[in-house]
């Protein structure tokens, strides 16, 4: 097994358009379509997602900041589960957040 090692500091934000709005990411793993990924994702103040559906599970895990969805507020240090087939409110943040999140294989 083949082992990756990566230096998220020294890698540049990319834009994103995995999901409906706007954010930046840094892809840690990305094993192609319908697979695993892994990938630190940041919105800027004010920035939003629009409702959508996960085809598979999406784990978020807050690194600093917050965001907003659905009446609850989740911060730094928050671990949120989404499963497969969850529709999913809309995602803001007033503040701006990074979160790292991790798409299972489909």
């Amino acid at each position: 097994m083949k082992t990756n090692k990566l230096y998220a500091p020294e890698m540049h934000w990319e834009n994103i358009t995995l999901f409906p709005g706007t954010a930046e990411a840094k892809v840690l793993r990305d094993d192609g379509p319908g697979k695993a990924k892994t990938m630190l994702v940041r919105f800027h103040p004010g920035e939003a997602v629009k409702p959508h559906t996960h085809v598979a599970t999406v784990q978020h895990y807050v690194i600093e900041g917050e965001y907003e969805s659905e009446g609850s507020v989740y911060g730094a240090g928050t671990y949120r589960r989404l499963p497969e087939h969850t529709d999913v409110g809309c995602i803001s943040t007033q503040n701006g957040v990074t979160i790292l999140m991790i798409y299972d294989p489909v």
